[in-house]
């Protein structure tokens, strides 16, 4: 029973990963959609749009994976 408490928590540890991950990439995504605003003003709006989607999806994965780590680890 100990080994699999452990092997959870492991497992818990490891869906956490992504989220340090996706702390990079949304630093490198605002950095990237910064440098194009700055060369392109006009298209801000439509830069800043898909800046949004690329958000949504980084944090799609976040969530998948802290939510799977909730599940093994109480399951």
């Amino acid at each position: 029973m100990l080994l699999v408490l452990a092997v959870k928590t492991l497992v818990l540890g490891l869906c956490m990963l992504p989220i340090s991950a996706a702390a990079l990439g949304v630093g490198i995504l605002f950095a990237g959609y910064n440098i194009a605003v700055s060369r392109n003003p006009d298209e801000s709006e439509t830069i800043f749009n898909g800046t949004l989607m690329g958000f949504a999806l980084v944090e799609t994965f976040v969530f998948m994976s802290f939510f799977f780590g909730i599940i093994v680890y109480f399951i």
